[in-house]
């Protein structure tokens, strides 16, 4: 498989535990934001979303992670994980689904977004 387009670097935050964090920087991936209309009885709103694509045969980014777009600082207390938040931090996204992608039963890539 290719992946010309992920050629942009992305840090992963995982929350292991309350007070335990992981910073994991990729330097091959694909982060999108996008933005939709959302149309129901009460009329349109707009909301925003993205893709993240990170290629190998490992999956490294799970539900509730937060995604970066470049390298981030060290995230270590418990008041710093939760003041990391998309309304105060520019490129940055939580991941509220995680789809790991196979090809001849091997895992190529893993597919998140929000």
């Amino acid at each position: 498989m290719r992946y010309d387009l992920c050629n942009q670097t992305v840090t992963v935050y995982h929350q292991e535990s309350v007070g335990n964090y992981t910073k994991t920087v990729h330097e091959r991936a694909f982060f999108d934001f996008k933005k939709t209309q959302n149309v129901d009885k009460t009329g349109s709103r707009e909301s925003n979303g993205f893709l993240l694509v990170i290629p190998g045969g490992m999956q490294s980014v799970f539900v509730g992670d937060k995604v970066l777009l470049g390298v981030g600082a060290d995230i270590t207390t418990a008041n710093e994980w939760s003041g990391f938040i998309p309304s105060r931090v520019p490129n940055m996204a939580v991941v509220t689904f995680a789809d790991p992608k196979y090809f001849n039963g091997v895992l190529v890539h893993t597919e998140a977004g929000g």
